[in-house]
């Protein structure tokens, strides 16, 4: 045995308490990431079934009521009905786009995994100032 060099039994037991820490550390972020992924699956499931549901409703409304509409409208004011019907366009294009920004600003602010961005951060904070130490 050298001095200053531990014996090869202290190595081999440091070694694999370190393994085990690794692996426990490994055990617990992958539980947090099903348990997020899990509830993050929830969210959108929900969301997306209530868009599809809410979505087939106007579109098929709309469908019955559009040319009824278009019809009252020219038939009213005595305008040629493809006049009505461009216009009636035009306006649902106008309101798409406003819907399609809205829906781009409500998706920058959903977080998912957020829990789990938290932790990797912290630990980030960690080994950063045990570097430094």
């Amino acid at each position: 045995m050298t001095p200053g060099k531990p014996p090869a039994s202290e190595e081999r037991a440091s070694a694999s308490g370190l393994l085990r820490a690794v692996g426990l550390y490994l055990e617990a972020r992958g539980r947090l990431l099903h348990i997020e992924g899990q509830e993050a699956g929830a969210r959108l499931s929900n969301l997306t079934g209530m868009f599809m549901a809410a979505l087939t409703a106007l579109i098929i409304g709309w469908m019955l009521a559009a040319p009824a509409l278009v019809w009252i409208i020219a038939e009213s004011n005595g305008w040629h009905w493809t006049r009505v019907a461009l216009a009636g366009g035009a306006i649902h294009l106008f309101l798409g786009l406003l819907f399609l920004a809205g829906l781009k600003s409500r998706l920058r602010g959903l977080r998912l995994f957020e829990e789990t961005f938290n932790q990797f951060q912290r630990d980030r904070e960690w080994l950063a100032s045990n570097k430094n130490n």
